[in-house]
């Protein structure tokens, strides 16, 4: 019996060094090392990933605020300037210059014709028919620049002192002859033109077009 006991308890024995055995490493595989043994360690921080998408975005949102604002500010500037340039365009006269002009240079020029042809007088070519003709001819160009929204200024100012001219002579020629037809007639209506036509040059001339004046406004 001691026997079988003793021979029981070594079969017992190196069964559980063969089990030990299986469990344990080959000695083959001993010397396989892990790929990431001796490389630094990759640490994936969850915090870092979720953070820099929503710091991106921030950083776009700023920039595209800063455009907004910068937009804003471009346009607030532009209304301002389209603002004062209307303020400017709007001081004209309230009537233009051709509009009494011409029928003032068409009387002097055929009244003037007229003297010539029955009195065969030089004055009414000076004082008629020249000055008409001359404020007739500049008040159809500044109704032509006019149109085209250019300034008139100059013909404005032209026809002006030619009306001052005329009624310096017709009033001189009334002193000496004392008679009202046609001397003071004239002397009367060439101060009024002349001072009509400073008016409208004092106003910032003449009133511009309708279609120039109503693009400040939009």
């Amino acid at each position: 019996m001691a026997a079988a006991a003793q021979l029981h308890g070594s079969a017992a024995t190196a069964a559980a060094y063969r089990r030990t055995r299986a469990y344990s490493n080959p000695s083959s595989c001993r010397g396989l090392r892990s790929p990431l043994v001796g490389h630094p360690k990759l640490l994936i921080s969850t915090n870092g990933v979720g953070l820099k998408p929503f710091g991106f975005a921030a950083k776009l949102a700023t920039n595209e605020n800063a455009q907004v604002e910068e937009l804003n500010l471009r346009s607030d500037q532009m209304k301002e300037f389209v603002q004062a340039e209307g303020h400017c365009q709007k001081r004209s006269a309230k009537i233009h210059d051709f509009c009494l002009g011409i029928p003032f240079g068409g009387l002097l020029f055929s009244m003037g014709l007229l003297g010539y042809m029955f009195s065969r007088s030089t004055i009414s070519i000076v004082l008629g028919v020249a000055p008409g003709l001359a404020t007739l001819l500049l008040g159809a160009l500044s109704l032509k620049f006019w149109r085209s929204g250019k300034s008139s200024f100059l013909f404005i100012l032209a026809q002006a002192a030619i009306s001052a001219f005329l009624a310096w002579k017709y009033s001189h020629a009334y002193f000496l002859t004392n008679r009202l037809l046609p001397w003071g007639f004239y002397a009367s209506l060439s101060t009024a033109m002349a001072c009509f036509y400073g008016y409208v040059l004092l106003a910032g001339g003449n009133p511009p077009p309708k279609k120039l004046a109503a693009i400040p406004q939009q």
